[in-house]
């Protein structure tokens, strides 16, 4: 199957043309990384957005000499989108947790495409800005911010204080990290020192406080 097929089955691509498609996979590279193979580092140069196309990937950052897990994203998910916009460094790591295939889209190939085809070129950024905008209203919403993976990733990165509110009770935390990939999907909460697992299927809302510190 070619990289414009495999990308046809990407949500983000759902309004874009047959042919646009086409267009656009031809400068995407397609990378196969063995398990547990570094994809990119923390505070290294950024230089393109992944689509995974099989497989699953591990964020994580390094945090005293050790390793902060974050989160594992899986097939048709997508990393390094804000870092493509706002071309700064990487904020965290990401290594192969499988055997893993993803299509690498290169921020100077983005530049050649608003050349030949400039509303192509708005169209893609749209869609990734759109993917950014609708992880972060999540946040600034107070709702369904379970629903958005990159939300939770930056929680967890931000170390932010937030509400995560269950079934049968609210905690005032710090997310640890979360892992929604195997069967009985956890998020590990730092409860003022006590450490905390909740099943992703009994959390209702993860909320932040309002702009005076209150929930």
């Amino acid at each position: 199957m070619s990289i414009s097929e495999k990308m046809r089955e990407n949500p983000l691509f759902n309004e874009f043309t047959g042919d646009e498609i086409d267009l656009l996979a031809t400068f995407m590279e397609e990378s196969s990384f063995a398990e547990g193979q570094p994809i990119f580092s923390e505070q290294s140069p950024t230089t393109a957005v992944y689509f995974i196309l099989s497989g699953r990937v591990t964020i994580y950052r390094a945090i005293v000499g050790t390793s902060n897990f974050i989160t594992i994203l899986e097939k048709n998910d997508v990393f390094g989108e804000i870092a493509f916009v706002d071309q700064q460094y990487r904020s965290a790591s990401a290594n192969a947790l499988d055997a893993t295939t993803v299509a690498m889209f290169e921020y100077s190939h983005f530049d050649v495409i608003q050349n030949q085809s400039p509303l192509l070129g708005i169209k893609l950024l749209k869609a990734i800005i759109r993917e950014i905008t609708r992880k972060f209203r999540a946040v600034n919403s107070n709702i369904d911010l379970k629903s958005s993976e990159q939300t939770i990733n930056d929680l967890i990165i931000g170390r932010h204080k937030v509400k995560i509110t269950t079934d049968s009770a609210e905690y005032i935390c710090v997310i640890m990290y979360a892992d929604k990939s195997g069967p009985n999907p956890l998020v590990k909460i730092d409860l003022t020192g006590q450490t905390i697992l909740i099943p992703f299927s009994q959390i209702r809302t993860i909320s932040l406080p309002n702009k005076y510190g209150k929930f």
